[in-house]
């Protein structure tokens, strides 16, 4: 009898590791979660923020809600099924178009895409964009979407026009406010960067802004590796403001 106590009390803590392992192994998984576009977006697990993309989380089986979600761009709302080992989930969020007012017709590389503010999906390289509204200023957007974004496409402002009747009853389009102008930005840097204009990204330098209205802005320039850079710039009426910046290595000397 004592020998098969001892035997037990041999067998317990081995069987409870065991049960354990099983568990481990058999009834939980880990959910790996990523977003290949824009990085940085936010995940959800049944409506709980775990944080940004990629994340990854052990959790028992079964099926879960997923949400990844980014400022400017579409939210992206689906389920996982968790089985045992590892399930993944890539996703790709497309780019918002949004404009003040919204509503406004847009065409994209030649051809009509919809109406603001509306999802796209851009593919890497330069992009045309045209917003068309009634009673508005119609406004042209060049930008140069890279592989890698992390911030979205900039708001896009609609400048209101108003009729001013002539003599003869005619009437013309002029701008609301006579002082306003729009001027150009020109960014380069080394290495080549992502450019981000007061927090919204247009594009990799080299990189040509136009139509960008009078005032101060913020330009900032980043690259995996390196330090961002930013510099306050003043665009003028009609003029080129040309910012040239040198990112510095993340290990360099500060």
């Amino acid at each position: 009898m004592s020998k098969l106590l001892k035997l037990l009390k041999l067998l317990i803590p081995v069987l409870i590791i065991v049960a354990g392992l099983l568990y481990f192994f058999v009834f939980t998984g880990v959910l790996k979660i990523d977003s290949t576009r824009p990085y940085g977006a936010t995940v959800e697990i049944d409506g709980i923020a775990i944080g940004p993309a990629p994340v990854s989380q052990r959790v028992r089986t079964g099926t879960y809600r997923i949400k990844v979600y980014k400022e400017g761009f579409e939210t992206w709302d689906g389920e996982a099924k968790v089985s045992g080992s590892m399930s993944s989930v890539s996703v790709e969020l497309r780019f918002l178009l949004r404009s003040k007012p919204d509503g406004a017709t847009v065409i994209m590389d030649g051809g009509h895409v919809g109406e603001t503010n509306m999802p796209v999906d851009l593919t890497p390289g330069p992009h045309t964009f045209e917003f068309k509204k009634d009673g508005y200023r119609d406004l042209r957007l060049d930008v140069f979407a890279p592989s890698n974004v992390s911030d979205p496409l900039p708001v896009v402002t609609l400048t209101a026009i108003k009729e001013t009747p002539s003599s003869t009853s005619a009437a013309w389009a002029v701008e609301t406010s006579p002082s306003e102008g729009y001027g150009t930005i020109q960014v380069t840097s080394t290495p080549d960067a992502q450019v981000s204009l007061d927090g919204y990204w247009k594009g990799e330098t080299p990189l040509t802004i136009v139509d960008v209205r009078v005032g101060s802005y913020v330009i900032t320039l980043s690259r995996e590796g390196y330090r961002d850079l930013r510099k306050t710039v003043y665009v003028k009426k009609g003029e080129t403001t040309r910012f040239a910046g040198e990112l510095k290595p993340e290990s360099g000397d500060q």
